[in-house]
């Protein structure tokens, strides 16, 4: 099954409230809980549009799939790409117990990216 998981993107931008921070980003209010609580079945271009440009993502980075064992697809099928890992909410936590010459090589990483 091919799903919208719009909660990946704000975990991955580190936003706490999504609601919160789409309402004052010009989302309305019912709009912006279908977003945070991925209730979105459809969606249509333009607002697929806006909402990459705000968080600076692809479509490919909203959608997810999901295997469904009642109609499995072989392993190798073009799908597949678009199955996501759970996100780690403790990023942050991780960052801050590593040595700081460790953080440091992360953000030269993170400069060489840029």
């Amino acid at each position: 099954m091919i799903y919208f998981n719009f909660a990946r993107i704000f975990k991955l931008k580190g936003i706490a409230r999504p609601f919160t921070y789409l309402t004052k980003n010009g989302y309305s209010a019912g709009y912006a809980t279908k977003l945070t609580n991925n209730r979105v079945q459809e969606i249509n271009l333009e607002r697929l549009e806006k909402f990459c440009r705000d968080f600076n993502c692809t479509p490919n980075d909203i959608l997810d799939f999901k295997p469904s064992s009642k109609d499995p697809i072989p392993k190798d099928h073009a799908l597949h790409t678009l199955t996501k890992k759970e996100i780690d909410n403790e990023l942050i936590s991780k960052i801050n117990a590593l040595p700081v010459d460790k953080i440091q090589q992360i953000h030269n990483i993170l400069k060489e990216m840029e």
